[in-house]
This record gives C-alpha cells, structure tokens and sequence, in this order.
C-alpha cells in the first residue's frame, strides 16, 4: 500500500505540473492573441514577441536613431514599439505630437506605469515627474514653480532595461537578479541624502528654497521621499540640462564660426567693449540674433532627446485610423522631430536664422520647436532656463572668441558635431576649445567684474557636512 500511495502522489504531482504548464501556455497563446490584435489598431512597427515585446529588437545604445530609420522605413510619423506587453508609441513628427500631446492636453497629460522609473526607485507615486496627471502633481508643480525648476530622467529609455518589460523580474531575490534591490536601496540612499541636504540648508542665515520646501511638506503633508524628488529634481534637472545646453553652443560656435561672428556683431552694436551685458540687454529684447542663436541651440542638441517621461491619455483616444486604449504611453522622439527636413532644412547645419524675425518655416506653436516638451507636462523650469541661457550664453559671446583647441602638435583639431553621449539627457563627449579674450579691455573687465563675483558670493563659501555614509545609516524608503 505504501508504495501504490507514493506512485498515486506522484502521478497527482505530474498531473498537476502538466496542468499548470497548460494552463499557462494558455495565458500565453490568449495574452499574446490579445496583442496582436490590439497591434492591428496601432501605428506601424517591428514584430512582437510574447511576454518581451520587442526588447531585444530595440538598440540599447541611441535608440532614437534607430527609430528615425524605422519611420521612414514605415514611412510613417507613428511607430509602435511593444515594451514586454504593452505598447509604446514612438512619434518622429512635431504636428502629430502638436495633435495629441497639446490640443489634446486635457486628456495626455499623465504617466503611464513605469517599472524602473517608477516602481523599482520607490517614485511612481512621490516624484513630480512621474506622478499620475491629478490635484498631488499640481501640488508638485505649483512648489517648483517657485524656482521654475528643469525636469530630467534618465532610467526612461524603452528597450534598455529587460525589468521594463518583465515587470516580474522586479520582485526576484537579489540572489537571483541584484538589480531591483540595488535601484530601491540606491534611490532611498539618495533620498535620505537630498533631505539631510535640505535640513542642512535650511539652517542658513539667507531665505532658501530649502526652507520654503520644509514649511511646504508640513503644510502640504509631503514624505521625505517626495520633499527629496523636489530637490533632486532642482540639481539633477535645472544644472546637468542647462550646462549640456551651454557645452553644445560652444561647440556649435567652434564650428560654425560665421554665427559666432555674426552674435559678437550684434552685441558689439548694442553693448560695446566698455561693459559687459546686463539683464536690460536681454530683457528688453535688444538682441535678436542672441535670442534666436538661444533657440537653434535647443533645437539643433535637444538635450532631453526623448522629452523627459512618456505622456499617457487618460482615455481611449482614436487619431489618423488608429486606436489608443486608456494608459497608452507616449514618447516624442526629439532627434527626429528636430531635425525633420521638413521643418528644419538642413538639419545639422547650426543657423539661428531660422528663428529670426520669426519663424523661417512653418510649426505647429509659435516658438518653432519643443525642446522642453508639451502641454500641461511641458518643462516647468522654461522661462528660468531660457533666460540663464541667454544671460551665460551672451555674456561668453560677447567676452571670448571661441576656437577649436590644439593637439600635441600645434594644430587645429578637428571637431565631430555628433560626438554626443548616449544618455537619454545628451550632451557632447569632452571636446578640445581655445577661449580667447576678444580684446584686452574685455579681458581687464572679466577679472575685475570675476573679484567682484568673488565677494559678493562668499556669505555662501562652505561644504556640507553630509554623506552618502551619513544617509546609508537611514534610508528612506517611503
């Protein structure tokens, strides 16, 4: 009897592994049919496969690239690329983003579901980047506002984490796959980190935006996850973007060296050599060619090349023939809007005249491009942005001639306009430039106006007493 017991256990054990194993190609066959009917209602793109999607189809390196060839390949200003099961659309074209992410901000205004940008750090729910369109993103948003802070991610890539499209991989022991236990321990190391930061700031003499945002969590009942996404948000977005602006207009102004001539031009005509420029120079718009050499720059080295965090509609939405189910997620590929021949004739030749006097062609907003994204989830830091560029940007023009830099042997380098870092926020790879005074009366005004700077800035002088060794001893995890 002992034994006909133990042969009738395991013919139940084997019967009901056969039945799981069936059960579960059966969700498989259904999920995946699911799929490829839905895909038949979607913009044209690469073949799924079950489960992955078409993660191992998608280049981890530069993406955005690839999916301009796709467009044109699908001759179409739409792809569809599957992230696991779920869709992304891909768009290369600023009138169908105009379409769908402007005048129809009112319903693509939210986040979809991100599992290593939002999940996996513990910030689906606690930073303002990533939050669900409602009353605690306009929370967010009205606090940063007070600085007009720049928005920027990184993890966001489609196709670069396998966990994206495998959601399940997230909860795996660390034994078995470290990255999930390594992105939440490390995102609430740096959030303990950013709070330590602001408690330390606060206790300033001066008004900071360290002790608004500590009266702010207590008024507005914040976590010390979401008081340090706000921070974080300030130095990772507003400095890291801004500074990639500034190094792609040096070496745009080292290669295209008859712009550089033309903006030293006009601030010669309006500033002189007897001063510097001052905020009246560019608030009162007395220097055009600056304005417009601001705006080719963000169009011709878009910094956030895919727009910061995917849109996602708030209903099912259907546009051109094809259908878009509720918590579709949207992604503007900013290197192939661009640079659409189209919109921007020769597209990587560095020619402000494009901006000047109005716009030289024909775009769906009046500015003429998009580089701080769309609609209601359009870069909250803009105005700050675009008038630190102006005002660094001008003030470099007007002081430095800008030239390539020297090798070992005396002579001039030759410099690569797409030698750019494969980051989702790109900037250029370290690059050789000479800076030389434009004269010798702007360069004694440099140095008297650099120990002016010096003095008036030294009630800031210090170094935070904080660590990443501090923070390690609390994370904060919620």
């Amino acid at each position: 009897m002992g034994l006909l017991a133990t042969l009738d256990l395991h013919t139940a054990a084997q019967h009901s592994l056969v039945g799981a194993l069936l059960a579960g190609i059966g969700w498989l066959l259904l999920d995946y049919a699911r799929m490829l009917l839905l895909r038949r209602k979607l913009p044209p793109g690469p073949w799924p496969l079950p489960i992955v999607g078409n993660h191992f189809q998608t280049p981890s390196v530069r993406p955005w690239i690839a999916w301009e060839e796709w467009g044109k390949y699908y001759n179409s200003p739409m792809l569809t690329l599957w992230i696991g099961r779920h869709p992304r659309i891909i768009i290369n074209d600023a009138w169908v983003a105009s379409d769908l992410l402007e005048k129809k901000a009112d319903i693509f205004s939210s986040r979809p579901h991100l599992i290593v940008m939002g999940d996996a750090i513990n910030c689906t729910t606690t930073n303002q980047t990533t939050l669900p369109y409602g009353d605690r993103w306009r929370m967010h948003r009205k606090l940063m506002q007070a600085l007009k802070i720049m928005e920027s991610v990184n993890f966001v890539i489609p196709g670069l984490f396998l966990m994206e499209a495998i959601p399940a991989l997230m909860h795996l022991p660390a034994w078995l796959y470290k990255l999930p236990t390594a992105l939440r321990m490390g995102a609430a190391i740096g959030a303990r980190y950013f709070v330590m930061l602001t408690e330390e700031g606060a206790q300033s003499k001066q008004q900071s935006f360290a002790k608004y945002m500590l009266k702010s969590q207590k008024q507005f009942a914040m976590s010390d996850v979401e008081v340090s996404g706000l921070m974080a948000n300030l130095i990772g977005g507003g400095v890291d973007t801004t500074s990639s602006t500034m190094m792609s207009c040096i070496l745009a102004l080292a290669c295209f060296p008859e712009v550089q001539r033309k903006a030293q031009d006009d601030m010669d005509r309006v500033v002189g050599q007897d001063r510097s420029p001052s905020w009246d120079d560019i608030d009162h718009g007395s220097l055009p060619y600056l304005t417009a050499l601001v705006k080719e720059v963000l169009r011709w080295r878009t910094v956030t090349v895919l727009a910061g965090i995917p849109h996602a509609n708030t209903k099912d939405v259907e546009y051109r023939g094809y259908y878009f189910p509720a918590g579709t997620s949207i992604t503007g590929n900013m290197w192939a809007i661009h640079r659409n021949p189209r919109d921007f004739p020769d597209p990587d030749t560095f020619r402000p005249e494009r901006f000047l006097g109005g716009l030289e062609n024909p775009y769906p907003n009046s500015r003429g491009s998009n580089p701080f994204g769309w609609g209601r989830r359009q870069c909250s830091g803009q105005p700050l942005a675009e008038q630190g560029l102006l005002f660094s940007l001008g003030r470099l023009i007007w002081a430095f001639n800008v030239q390539p830099g020297l090798d070992d042997k005396g002579e001039q380098v030759k410099l690569d306009i797409f030698a750019y870092t494969e980051s989702e926020n790109q900037r250029p790879e370290p690059f050789r430039v000479r800076f030389t005074p434009r004269s010798d009366k702007i360069r004694q005004l440099l140095l008297d106006e650099a120990a002016e700077a010096r003095e008036s800035l030294r009630i800031y002088d210090g170094e935070t007493k904080i660590t990443m060794e501090d923070a390690a001893q609390n994370p904060a995890m919620v």
